[in-house]
């Protein structure tokens, strides 16, 4: 490391790494997406069944996280994990994924303050029309309040750990208190009978419960990013396991509730569904709490759009900085700031690259968000079979186990992504993007293959 190199501060409490997991894992999508994707393809039988499915499925694979992060408390987490197990080459191709994963998540969720405010302020910032980019309306103020909060986060994360850990437990504990509110009164006075059928009519049940099982990665992508600050708990690294199931137990039903809501709320969700109104679950909560109820609903979709990009905030550029210690990025994304403790240059890089986003649209970034669950599920792979291989040369058949198993969901959430016909089978964009993805990680690995895979840094 160099003279100018700080280290990483150990300020990071239990609470807030639960913190940090829970408001990345729930984002803008556990608010739009039960009218405009859970229900539709599942109906509100089949997205409890689906997400309770894909929550265990992880959860074996959060086991082997923990085993993981105890063996290797470093930054870097899966990267890490696959160069210690499997080599360098496998950690390339690793790291590849995740940080697109993570990166894209950042602007998807700064451009999903426009779209909260389509919905709740019509008008406010939809002023200076610029083009039109797949369909989706480009305006100037929706670039800057995107841009604005990009470059905000980028500064809270810059100036410490402990103030972006602060801020991210406060967002997310009021994200469940916002949550838990809404659920509270809509179920209290709506009847129940309009959750029937519970499962859309003219399809197999079991189609609908597995494409929600097939967006298990997506939708708990988030619980992983809790090995990359590994290196500033001021804790016992033996409590991670139990903090990243309990995030992805409470994540999960924070799911079920707010489609429980949707469908729930005024009518027989099918009929809801096909009124074709723009936000289903925002109409919802308006015509049975009023404004108040829909304050109350923005304010929880803020706290997911803000923790969730602070939380990819601090899993990317702590990856990054990883990575540039293992020769597979430049040395000037090692650097850390004497100050803040913080990796500095990894930060603004991140922020770079995301404020090129809010101006190709939103339709663009979804087309890339579509694939994470393709990079989340092969990064998986890589960590459970990293486990499996390190805990049998250590002797633990427990683990050994676990990361058997954790190997195969993994395969399987992949293969209900990439195999033809499959319920979570990849959009023509998505396959596309994900294709030049590889091709530019190729590319690039044949750059730096000499000296980083033989160490000649």
């Amino acid at each position: 490391m160099s003279q100018n190199t700080g280290k990483f501060k150990k300020a990071m409490r239990p609470i807030d790494v639960w913190g940090l997991a829970l408001g990345a894992i729930i984002g803008w999508g556990c608010f739009v997406l039960p009218g405009n994707a859970f229900l539709p393809k599942a109906g509100p039988a089949g997205t409890a069944a689906g997400m309770m499915i894909g929550a265990l499925m992880i959860i074996i694979i959060a086991v082997s996280y923990g085993y993981l992060i105890k063996k290797f408390p470093v930054s870097g987490g899966e990267f890490v994990y696959t160069k210690e197990a499997i080599g360098k080459r496998n950690a390339f191709v690793c790291g590849w994924g995740m940080i697109l994963a993570y990166w894209s998540l950042i602007p998807l969720n700064a451009t999903a303050l426009a779209l909260i405010s389509r919905y709740l302020f019509p008008g406010i910032v939809q002023w200076g029309l610029l083009y039109e980019v797949a369909g989706w309306e480009v305006y100037a103020g929706e670039v800057v309040l995107a841009s604005a909060f990009i470059i905000i986060m980028a500064l809270i994360n810059i100036r410490g750990i402990k103030q972006a850990a602060w801020m991210q437990t406060a967002i997310a504990l009021t994200l469940v208190g916002c949550i838990c509110i809404v659920t509270f009164f809509v179920l209290s006075i709506s009847d129940w009978s309009n959750l029937a059928p519970g499962f859309p009519e003219g399809r197999h049940w079991w189609k609908g419960v597995f494409s929600i099982v097939a967006m298990a990665p997506w939708a708990f992508i988030g619980f992983d990013c809790i090995p990359q600050s590994a290196e500033e708990y001021n804790f016992s690294h033996r409590k991670s396991t139990s903090i990243m199931i309990l995030a992805v137990l409470i994540a999960a039903l924070l799911y079920i509730a707010v489609c429980t809501v949707t469908a729930v709320g005024l009518e027989p969700w099918q009929e809801l569904l096909a009124s074709r109104n723009n936000w289903p679950t925002g109409h919802v909560v308006r015509n049975t709490m009023g404004i108040a109820g829909l304050s109350v609903l923005g304010l929880a979709m803020f706290c997911a759009v803000i923790s969730g990009m602070n939380a990819f905030y601090i899993s990317t550029s702590r990856l990054m900085y990883a990575m540039a210690k293992e020769g597979s990025l430049p040395k000037w994304f090692e650097h850390i700031s004497p100050k803040h403790g913080t990796p500095r240059n990894a930060i603004l890089f991140t922020m770079a690259a995301s404020l090129f986003a809010p101006w190709f649209g939103r339709e663009i970034l979804i087309w890339i968000v579509d694939m994470t669950s393709v990079g989340a599920a092969i990064v998986f792979a890589y960590t459970t079979a990293s486990a499996a291989i390190i805990a049998r040369r250590n002797g633990s058949r427990k683990y050994f186990i676990f990361g058997i198993i954790g190997c195969l969901f993994s395969l399987f959430f992949l293969s209900l992504l990439i195999v033809p016909g499959m319920p979570g089978y990849l959009s023509q964009q998505s396959r596309v993007v994900l294709l030049a993805w590889i091709a530019i990680g190729f590319i690039f690995y044949m750059i730096i293959r000499k000296s980083y895979v033989k160490g000649q840094n």
